[in-house]
Parts: structure tokens; sequence; C-alpha cells
């Protein structure tokens, strides 16, 4: 195997044609099934190993497995992927929220600069809480592209979250209700000659630090492969 020039966690087999991707100590292999099935018993040879599934089209090839806290499944039209729903629920009922509560539309505003009240910050029980909603919170926009730049506030304040943290966080909350799941559809397609990046920002940010937001998105023929929603440094 040779390691990725860009990515020190991705490996590719000339000979056999697997591609590799090694997340602490869960590997996840691209390939025909015979390869797959080499790469299986050589690592058996190795290690203690546990197969979660072997993807495939075949009729005795695995649908759908649970990784990395991904629903990924196999269907006739390509693959999909979402966030283990657990996630949203647990941060739904956290704040009190069903599907009765009154949600929010949009996914972020330019919040007024913070009144003196939300500037007191949390007792240390209070931010251990905070901080992880906002883990919690920012794991989910990894699947959730128009959570990113919502989800990128809270987890800014973790250092010394306040009354106002809260508030913003709750908002957050509020958006999750409109957003029940999002399925990511990765059809067959040829392979693209060409990537396609794009960029924007706003303006100005928030009242309370001025910083503007930088995004983007990276595809790859009409695949998604990565999307970000960043703060500038100034």
């Amino acid at each position: 195997f040779k390691r990725g020039e860009s990515c020190g966690v991705g490996f590719y087999h000339s000979e056999k044609d697997i591609s590799l991707v090694v997340h602490g100590d869960d590997f996840t292999c691209c390939g025909l099934e015979k390869d797959l099935v080499w790469i299986r018993e050589q690592m058996e040879s190795w290690f203690e190993i546990k197969v979660r599934a072997i993807l495939g089209e075949d009729k005795d090839d695995d649908k759908e497995v649970v990784l990395l806290g991904r629903i990924i499944r196999v269907t006739k039209d390509g693959y999909e992927y979402e966030a283990d729903p657990k996630h949203r629920k647990m941060i739904l009922e956290y704040f009190g929220f069903d599907e009765g509560s009154r949600p929010l539309s949009g996914n972020g505003e330019k919040s007024p600069k913070d009144e003196e009240w939300e500037l007191e910050e949390l007792e240390s029980s209070e931010a251990k809480e905070y901080r992880g909603l906002a883990a919690r919170m920012n794991f989910l926009s990894l699947d959730c592209p128009d959570l990113q730049f919502p989800a990128k506030q809270p987890s800014r304040e973790i250092a010394k979250p306040t009354r106002g943290s809260w508030k913003r966080m709750k908002r957050v909350a509020r958006y999750l209700l409109n957003r029940k799941s999002v399925v990511w559809m990765y059809k067959w397609q040829d392979e693209p000659r060409y990537a396609h990046v794009a960029g924007d920002s706003d303006w100005g940010g928030t009242s309370n630090d001025r910083k503007s937001t930088s995004g983007g998105m990276w595809m790859m023929g009409d695949h998604c492969i990565k999307t970000r929603s960043a703060s500038q440094g100034a």
C-alpha cells in the first residue's frame, strides 16, 4: 500500500486496486470482492478483527452498515449515507423540544450584541454540558452543510461559554426541528476529469466580533465531497 500524499490516512494498493482509509482502529476498503477477501485474510493473520459488513449490489452482499456514526446504504442507484439520528434526538431532548415545538426556518442571523446578562459565564457543571452539546452539534454539522454556519459559533465559545452562548445554541436546536434527516446521494457516475471548488464569504459577521465567515464546497462531478464554513481570522 502507498500512503496518500495529501491525506496521511488514505492508502492505495495499485496491484489489487484497493483504496483504504484508516480512522483510529476502523479500516474502510473499496475494491473488488476477491480483493477485499484478500485484505481481510491478511489482516486476520495480524490482528483479531471484526468485519462489520461487505457492501455491494449482489444479492448476498450487505446493504447497510453504521460506520463512524453514519448510516451507509447501497441502493440500485448508488450509495447513500446520513448521520445517525440519535445525535439530533439527544440535542432536541436536552432542550425539551419535540416535533410539536416551534421550529426556525432560517439557519442563522447576524445576532445583536450580547446584553449584559448574556455575558455572564456559565458555572462549571453547565459549561461541561454546553461543551458536550456543542461537540455533538459540530459532529452533526459534518453531514448537514446548512448546519455548519450556525453550529460554528457555539463551538467557538467552548472555552468560556456564557448565558448568551446557551441562547445561541438553543436557536440552533430549534433549526434542527426542521431538519429531520439529511440523506446524501452518491449516484453511479463516470469518473470526472476535473474537480470543481466554489467559495464565498459574508461581510462583517456578528455584532459581537465582526468576523466574516468563509464558506466553500468541493465537487467531483455530481458528488459533493466536502463543505466548509469557518470564521475569518481578522
